[in-house]
């Protein structure tokens, strides 16, 4: 993970460029995707707001039922009145103003928000966009994906392949007026849900900064929660190989809270599973028994072998596996799956992160070992480069 050295001239440049931050960059996230909206409330907990159907702003503690009137928003105004809109844009008057969003119909806890919010209506629900600077959206992402209590150098680690994710993904639902939902199928984001020092520190000392490849693109930033102490090639869980991606043996991960697992399966219902689904042979006695008595010391990508083309990803997928990593023993026809890991064990392992920083190790490290030849590098440095 290095950066190339760059003549004075070239240097001078770069500087300027790097005056020009762009991380008032606006994130677009589709908000309490989860849960199909009839009603929320929308109520101002600090600073103020100024909403599209309304003159006067909205000041802390005011607030307004937003519904569905066809296919309207529907706005209960401050004075019982009544608004409909193609779309509702609330829009904050001050950087650190706060919101909040309730759901009435169905019920769904507040949840607090800086920025922006956009309204429409979708396919008969309520569709709510939380427009926000890509900063505090990372901070968001900290807060949700990985809670209180980190050190510092791994809330550094986490923002930076967040930062990363996000900007690689950014138009990934842009077909439903959003960049990216706040569930897992992009990064979980529920908002401001308290304020930790150390996450905005992290955030604030890693501003701008992405790990893109050779060519200047955006790397898939992948991580999950421990690899079992050996992450996969990409390509094993997902169609396209990538030289960044690559298996790599991971001793931090052993021995951490999610290192281990074990799963008990019938071994005729395991049986039925592999002829239903693979047509396997169940009447050959040595492949039955290869099926029950299967050992991978090393990470593989198919059951027994590549003959049979059963994926473990697939087997994972079908029975709740934690992970792929696994083996299986038998006895007395019940099958015991003894499995390493949690996730999908491509790229980053956050237990083995944590691991590698405990033992002393600064975020750069844990980059540099868990992506393969990658650069860490600033946006504007970036945008130089593809300009150049």
């Amino acid at each position: 993970m290095t950066i190339k050295l760059l003549n004075k001239s070239f240097l001078t440049i770069i500087i300027f460029f790097l005056t020009l931050s762009i991380s008032g960059k606006e994130m677009k996230i589709g908000i309490l995707r989860n849960v199909k909206m009839k009603q929320v409330l929308f109520k101002v907990n600090t600073g103020s707001f100024s909403i599209n159907s309304i003159q006067k702003n909205l000041n802390k503690d005011q607030s307004i039922k937003i519904s569905i009137s066809g296919n309207k928003v529907r706005v209960k105004q401050l004075d019982n009145s009544l608004v409909l809109l193609d779309t509702l844009f609330i829009k904050n008057t001050s950087e650190n103003s706060i919101f909040s969003v309730k759901g009435i119909v169905p019920s769904l806890r507040e949840r607090k928000y800086y920025a922006k919010l956009k309204v429409f209506v979708q396919n008969g629900y309520l569709t709510l966009v939380n427009e926000i600077n890509l900063e505090k959206y990372i901070i968001g992402v900290l807060e949700s994906e990985v809670g209180l209590n980190r050190s510092k150098d791994f809330y550094k680690v986490q923002a930076v392949i967040s930062r990363t994710y996000a900007l690689k993904n950014q138009y990934k639902f842009l077909h439903e007026g959003f960049y990216l939902t706040d569930l897992v199928n992009c990064q979980v984001y529920k908002g401001r849900m308290y304020k930790d020092k150390t996450i905005e520190q992290a955030v604030e000392e890693t501003k701008d900064l992405v790990l893109v490849d050779e060519n200047m693109d955006y790397i898939t930033a992948a991580y999950f929660s421990n690899s079992g102490g050996q992450t996969i090639n990409v390509e094993d869980v997902w169609l396209k190989a990538l030289p960044y991606l690559r298996s790599i043996h991971d001793p931090y991960s052993i021995d951490c809270n999610n290192y281990s697992w074990t799963k008990t399966i019938d071994k005729s219902k395991w049986l039925n599973y592999l002829k239903r689904n693979y047509n396997f042979p169940v009447y050959d006695s040595e492949a039955v028994t290869a099926a029950c008595n299967f050992k991978q010391e090393i990470r593989h990508k198919y059951l027994i072998d590549w003959v049979y083309q059963i994926p473990l990803k697939k087997i994972r997928e079908d029975w709740g596996l934690k992970s792929t990593y696994f083996s299986i023993s038998e006895k007395d026809n019940i099958l015991t799956f003894n499995g390493k890991g949690f996730g999908h064990g491509v790229g980053l392992s956050q237990e083995g992160a944590m691991k590698m920083i405990d033992l002393g190790y600064d975020f750069l490290d844990v980059l540099r070992f868990y992506y393969t030849d990658v650069h860490l590098i600033n946006l504007s440095m970036r945008d130089f480069y593809l300009i150049d």
